[in-house]
């Protein structure tokens, strides 16, 4: 982890513990350019030689964070443009820097306030704690709840979206379920989310997360009791080595019917972001949440939207073929259900869809028609339901779906027991599984999609010739969009869904690249 100090004097002395694996750097600003010299030429000299004796040509400064400790002009730190993540450069509170330009460094790196309560060591340990390297989450699942033997009411299961329960739960507080699989711990914060809703009468609820010491299966500490309030936004667990796992249960208590999801956890970057530095969520009433990813790029247009496509595990996809592009971009993801629920859902879940996307061009001051939708798989669902809402520059996309409904239908016959997500998708959105239901949840996508004539979109489409999850996905598109005179690019491959993903991938960034240069002037390689 490299970190460096824009200041007057530096926050490493002898009083401050530094992490075996940090390593902090300290410079004034107009000295800058000399110590990005300098590490460059340290960078070349461990880099292995060639036969004739040179080094290998390239070397990239990149530090985790840059925080500034001194007031500064904003174009003396031009030098760091390439050197740092969005969503790395601090200004230390109490220091006042003066309003940036349009196109500067600090409207393209989001400058956020390091707004930390404590010492200097308290500070550089905040700073070791969020800005680790990867991302990662996961989630003790529905079919993993187990129901309590003394609670004698009525429970049903919608699939793998929630276990209903219905009936007395006491006058006082009594366990109603527990999760089978306890919550390991790990060298960094875990956030914890819940999935839960009320659907009739009165009952009250709080989690209970009981730490067992490392080393032990009966040795319990103080359990940590959430209440409703507390279980409104995602809770940190901050790093204890004492401990080993959580146990975690559901207490309830008054008379009614409630439903419960998963339990998410994910590492936690403690306020700096969800997954990833600069990363956000949002959620519904039931506790559904989508999470999202803006990065102002260049801040030149179009903005790229990248929905993610199926992933068991939590967290960002897409973020270095997007970021390769240059521009602005902004991901999408979904993490519930197995892998995704499809971007769709409760309707305030997909209006905040739409707030976002608005939201990322109104800080580029683009107009809708500087956007570009794009995913793969089921994230091809995200791009074309929600380009109706915009009438994008381009929509580009790899293996469609759009007939959600026929993948289920599908199941039975001809793909049995794989994807077997696509039935939860239904039940989540439907409430049923009868052919009805089906049809119902075909016919959302194609009333949302028709709604706009796409006059002026471009649509990119790569697909499966032999796709057994929605083989009818393009030739519908296709039928839909020349009835409005759409221009309209498209490319098969022989195959079934998952049998090319390579070549898929290459077409589609093919597709993006040469849209950008088309529309936009944006040269690549």
């Amino acid at each position: 982890m490299k970190i460096l100090q824009i200041g007057a004097s530096s926050w490493v002395n002898q009083e401050i513990v530094l992490p075996e694996d940090m390593e902090w750097y300290c410079t004034e600003a107009e000295d800058i350019p000399a110590l990005l010299e300098e590490l460059t030429e340290q960078a070349r000299n461990r880099l292995p030689k060639m036969e004739d004796g040179s080094s290998l040509p390239k070397v990239r400064l990149y530090f985790d964070a840059v925080v500034i400790t001194s007031s500064l002009a904003e174009e003396s730190l031009t030098p760091l443009m390439n050197c740092v993540e969005a969503y790395g450069l601090y200004v230390d509170t109490g220091v006042s820097l003066p309003e940036g330009s349009p196109f500067g460094i600090f409207r393209r790196k989001m400058l956020r306030k390091l707004e930390v309560v404590g010492d200097l060591q308290t500070k550089i340990d905040y700073l070791y704690l969020t800005h680790f390297g990867s991302q990662y989450g996961a989630k003790l699942k529905v079919p993993d709840i187990d129901v309590s033997e003394q609670f004698q009411g009525n429970v049903f299961y919608d699939g793998h979206v929630a276990v209903h329960l219905q009936g007395e739960f006491g006058q006082d507080f009594t366990p109603l379920l527990t999760f089978r699989y306890n919550l390991g711990t790990f060298p960094v914060a875990l956030e914890i989310w819940l999935e839960y809703f009320k659907v009739a009468g009165n009952p009250e609820i709080y989690l209970e997360l009981t730490p067992m010491r490392k080393g032990s299966l009966h040795d319990f500490l103080e359990p940590i009791v959430l209440s409703e309030d507390q279980l409104e936004t995602p809770y940190i667990l901050p790093p204890d080595e004492e401990i080993g796992f959580y146990a975690i249960s559901v207490w309830a208590k008054g008379t009614g019917e409630l439903g419960f999801g998963p339990l998410h956890w994910r590492y936690s970057r403690i306020g700096m972001g969800q997954f990833v530095l600069g990363g956000e969520r949002f959620s519904d009433s039931k506790k559904q949440e989508l999470i999202y990813y803006f990065n102002p790029g260049d801040l030149k247009p179009p903005l790229n939207v990248y929905f993610s496509g199926f992933r068991t595990a939590e967290g960002f996809e897409g973020y270095g073929i997007m970021k390769s592009l240059k521009g602005p971009f902004l991901l999408i993801g979904d993490p519930r259900l197995e892998g995704g629920g499809f971007y769709i859902g409760s309707p305030e879940l997909e209006a905040k869809v739409v707030e976002v996307i608005q939201e990322s061009l109104d800080y580029l001051g683009f107009q809708q028609s500087d956007l570009i939708l794009s995913g793969l798989s089921m994230g091809t669902f995200g791009a074309l339901y929600y380009a109706s809402d915009f009438n994008p520059y381009a929509v580009v996309i790899g293996k469609p779906f759009t007939n959600v409904g026929d993948t289920v239908a599908a199941i039975k016959l001809k793909r049995p027991d794989e994807f077997e997500t696509s039935a939860d998708v239904l039940l989540n959105v439907t409430g049923g599984a009868q052919k009805q239901d089906m049809e119902q949840l075909n016919q959302k996508f194609w009333d949302k999609f028709k709604q706009s004539s796409f006059a002026e979109t471009t649509f990119a489409i790569a697909y499966m010739e032999n796709d057994d999850y929605d083989g009818k996905a393009t030739a519908m598109l296709l039928e839909a969009l020349t009835e409005q005179g759409t221009h309209i690019y498209t490319k098969g491959y022989e195959g079934r869904h998952n049998d090319n993903s390579r070549a898929i991938n290459r077409w589609f960034m093919k597709q993006y690249v040469q849209l950008l240069e088309n529309g936009y002037g944006r040269k690549y390689g």
